[in-house]
């Protein structure tokens, strides 16, 4: 029996995230690789390492599998993408016309241990990242971020450093995969002004950069101690926005209460 397709309202942001790490069943694995197109199979068999090409499968079933979720009459192989200028994916037009998905977009984010889709009616940007890859943190921020991203950081040390170092990078990562322009854009021409859990989150930016603060909203949240997670949705904050989070496989049962994010 076919599912009903899952309704995603204007104003809405619905997040499925799975850990590659846990599927492992050669049955299930084997489903996954049928769905992939001749172009994804090729790209899979280009990683060196096996644990690369079997996280490349499980985000690509995460995007095919979860977007039937929405239009149960294609099935997951049957999707058909267009690559934009900078390399986003987008439903083809033709494909999204005949089925009404014209304003459905979505974003795919993945790292060690997890990988991230986010779907909304608009431009939508998500980014996940691993939080035990450490580095040199404030090397990296200060060659990267805005000076008042830089001057927040200063005296924070060991958790607070990274936590907040997180929140700033895995917003601006989300922003510009919203905008679809690549990094390419200048991680140091907009900065987040970033309070504690709940509040809201504000972006600025430098003059030459043509956007409005106003009409972006923000989320971020932490699936459990290692995986930082941002949201951008072009859409102003004082319109409200619901974000609705599962956890689950690609095509397996979906869960009727998922939770909900602040």
């Amino acid at each position: 029996m076919q599912e009903s397709a899952i309704e995603l309202g204007e104003g809405e942001i619905h997040v499925w995230e799975v850990d590659p790490e846990g599927l492992t069943a050669a049955e299930r694995l084997a489903r996954y690789a049928a769905w992939l197109s001749p172009d994804e199979e090729a790209r899979r068999q280009r990683f060196i390492f096996e644990r690369h090409r079997h996280a490349f499968l499980i985000a690509r079933a995460l995007v095919r599998g979860t977007l039937t979720r929405y239009a149960p009459v294609i099935e997951p192989a049957a999707w058909r993408f267009s690559i934009g200028a900078h390399g986003r994916p987008e439903i083809e037009a033709a494909q999204a016309a005949a089925h009404g998905l014209e304003g459905l977009r979505f974003n795919l984010s993945h790292t060690d241990g997890r990988a991230v889709l986010a779907l909304a009616r608009g431009e939508i940007g998500v980014d996940v990242e691993a939080r035990r890859r450490r580095g040199n943190l404030r090397g990296i921020a200060d060659h990267f971020f805005a000076a008042p991203e830089v001057a927040a950081l200063e005296g924070l040390e060991g958790e607070a450093l990274a936590r907040r170092f997180f929140d700033y990078w895995t917003l601006k990562e989300a922003y510009i995969k919203a905008r679809g322009i690549g990094i390419s854009l200048g991680l140091d021409r907009f900065w987040f002004e970033v309070g504690a859990p709940g509040a809201a989150i504000r972006i600025d930016f430098a003059p030459d950069l043509e956007d409005d603060p106003a009409s972006w909203s923000f989320r971020r949240f932490d699936l459990g101690e290692a995986h930082p997670v941002a949201l951008a949705l072009r859409r102003p904050p004082a319109a409200g926005l619901a974000v609705r989070l599962w956890s689950g496989l690609p095509g397996d049962p979906v869960d009727d209460a998922p939770a909900t994010i602040e």
